[in-house]
């Protein structure tokens, strides 16, 4: 029970970060993002190139840390990867594609449906 709620705790105060760097681009304030998005990946152990080059699967194992809360940070990972898609324009397609097919491992492994993930996905692959 400790272990979840811990869990539960990183993930809500990723979430938080996460929802700054959308706050910041919603206003234009993109000096910050940058460093919101190193936050995140520096939280979760992970850099731009393994979310992008890695199997799903293997990042699921990395992001475990020994708590099985893998879905969920990766679930956060991809939510960074489609901010940090907004600063590099000419990646951006590149970018959302990978999201998309981390959201949509994630919506196939995990025990809960998200109308949310649906959602983005969708979003995604109107933009794409």
């Amino acid at each position: 029970m400790l272990k979840r709620d811990f869990i539960m705790v990183q993930i809500e105060q990723l979430a938080k970060i996460v929802l700054q760097i959308v706050n910041h681009r919603d206003t234009n304030d993109t000096g910050r993002i940058p460093e919101l998005i190193e936050t995140v990946y520096s939280s979760l152990k992970l850099d731009h190139q393994q979310l992008m080059t890695s199997d799903p699967t293997q990042l699921i194992e990395q992001l475990n840390q020994d708590d099985m809360g893998g879905l969920q940070r990766l679930n956060i990972a991809a939510k960074t990867l489609i901010e940090e898609s907004y600063l590099y324009p000419e990646k951006r397609r590149e970018m959302l594609i990978r999201a998309k097919e981390l959201l949509e491992y994630i919506q196939l492994h995990d025990k809960t449906y998200s109308m949310e993930r649906v959602s983005t996905i969708e979003d995604i692959n109107n933009q794409i």
